[in-house]
């Protein structure tokens, strides 16, 4: 029996078919202007800037190639809101997620700048999954978690609150991994090329009492953006 008071969660980014909604929330905020007087009380108060910041949160039903482009502009409600955060997380025994979070932007807006996050390989198995495959052509069996965080910077020009004009820039990836192994081995980062390609986090191990090892590290990499207008 259905309950009419029971929420279906909507594809607000417009992820796919092949993610399931767990959650969308719209987050709107605002901010308080207050003005004392000389004993500390308010005597005036105004609020201003209200805006919205919506998120939602996905499982991988089927595998998939491609995500959507940062910076992408999609109308939620009655707001036009840009893609400024992905991210992927794979793990041992758990389906796979992504949290996927916007910024509103002027009123009426179009897509100005994207930046795509690239091919990758996600299937929907439940295990930890080098979906870059900056760890080269076969996942290490080692390997019991994986999270990629897509990102770009919104900008606005926002006078007296308002937001009159933005831009998207600083595309770039964070790819954290983590390893357990049940010999203590150690673990090497991958190596890296380029100039903006490094390993922002440097390998980190930790051996505690009555457990195994765990081996983190990061590769942080630039995304290439296409101006749209």
């Amino acid at each position: 029996m259905s309950n009419a008071g029971f929420n279906a969660a909507t594809d607000i980014f417009s992820m796919g078919a092949e993610w399931g909604v767990r959650s969308a929330n719209e987050n709107r905020s605002g901010s308080t202007a207050e003005c004392p007087n000389s004993l500390g009380d308010i005597t005036h108060r105004d609020q201003y800037a209200d805006r919205v910041a919506p998120s939602a949160e996905y499982v991988l039903e089927d595998g998939v190639d491609k995500l959507p482009d940062l910076g992408t502009v999609v109308t939620i409600g009655n707001n036009e809101v840009a893609i400024n955060s992905i991210t992927v997380k794979t793990s041992k025994g758990a389906a796979p997620t992504a949290s996927v979070s916007g910024v509103q932007v002027s009123s009426g807006a179009t897509t100005k700048r994207t930046y795509a996050c690239g091919t990758i390989n996600l299937t929907a198995r439940h295990r930890a999954q080098d979906i870059l495959g900056l760890l080269g052509s076969a996942t290490p069996t080692t390997l019991t978690e994986a999270t990629f965080t897509f990102s770009c910077d919104i900008t606005l020009a926002d006078p007296k609150g308002s937001i009159a004009n933005f831009d998207v820039s600083n595309g770039k990836v964070v790819a954290s991994y983590t390893h357990t192994t049940g010999d203590g081995s150690a673990v090497s980062a991958p190596s890296v090329t380029g100039n903006t390609r490094v390993v922002s986090a440097p390998v980190s191990k930790d051996s505690p009492e009555n457990d195994y090892t765990t081996t983190t590290y990061a590769v942080t990499d630039s995304l290439m953006g296409t101006d749209a207008e």
